[in-house]
């Protein structure tokens, strides 16, 4: 927690405004230039404290990894904002991370050149047919009851021609919320349902299926890549790293080290081969 002089604890008001005066001042002209527009840099900065009043623990955080979150989301060129669903700062274990929206994934998706993103969820009565690649899919959307949420799919029509589409049951989509998201277990993940009722962020996590699928495009891969900081993914990839390059350099020390000996060994030999100088 920041302390004031005489290390008596700032209040959150006073953290706050910290944190509002060390964007303006510091990273304002690198906000404008994201956004390339003034007042979009503003409602964005405005956006940012609303977002951290809606959620205080983010002041607990290292101050560092909240400016370095909404940073990158400014770089995306997406809002805070829980209204939109673009993007979200999320605290995990004192520290900030960036988070993806399924709003602001589909954002990134038109601005690639989609034409189209139908995507829904799928509950247990409805009547719900998949054929290769074909989806037919009839809710009633006015039933009283339509059972539980089972799966979700996502359509995505290209500008180019032709769709992609994409289905998972829900056992796979949460499933891969337990198996990667570091923060699947905190009280402010967008994977319990109390925080996400409306499940995006199953769709979400079909979409980023289907971004595997499309066209390349560089700012979805780094949005992936920035959302997979809250991943375990990330964790296994830097450790692969890290194993890969300590594989590397002990073969290098045994090859090294092979290569001395032979050379010792050439040495010693060369020199058995001398006769002794006499007197």
């Amino acid at each position: 927690m920041t302390q004031q002089n005489g290390n008596a604890p700032a209040t959150q008001a006073q953290q706050l405004a910290s944190l509002k005066t060390t964007l303006a001042s510091q990273y304002k002209k690198q906000i404008e230039n994201y956004f390339g527009d003034e007042k979009k840099a503003l409602k964005f900065l405005s956006s940012v404290v609303s977002s951290v009043q809606r959620n205080p623990a983010l002041l607990e955080c290292e101050p560092t990894s909240v400016i370095n979150s909404f940073i990158t989301m400014a770089e995306l060129n997406l809002m805070p904002s829980d209204v939109s669903g673009e993007a979200y700062v999320i605290p995990y274990k004192g520290v900030a991370q960036f988070q993806l929206g399924y709003q602001g994934l589909v954002t990134l998706f038109y601005r690639a050149g989609a034409k189209s993103i139908v995507s829904e969820i799928v509950y247990k009565k409805d009547k719900f047919n998949y054929t290769n690649g074909t989806i037919e899919h009839t809710p009633d959307v006015f039933a009283e009851d339509r059972g539980e949420a089972i799966g979700a799919y996502v359509i995505v029509e290209l500008q180019a021609g032709g769709k992609i589409s994409k289905v998972m049951k829900k056992s796979d989509i949460v499933g891969i919320g337990k198996k990667f998201s570091k923060s699947f277990n905190s009280s402010f993940t967008p994977w319990k349902e109390a925080n996400d009722p409306e499940l995006w962020m199953w769709k979400k996590t079909v979409l980023k299926q289907v971004a595997k699928l499309v066209p390349k495009n560089e700012t979805i891969f780094k949005a992936v890549a920035e959302d997979n900081k809250d991943s375990n993914i990330d964790d296994r990839m830097a450790k692969a790293k890290e194993e890969s390059e300590s594989l590397k350099l002990g073969n290098l020390i045994k090859h090294n080290t092979n290569e001395n000996n032979e050379n010792q060994t050439q040495i010693e030999a060369s020199e058995s081969d001398q006769e002794p100088s006499g007197e």
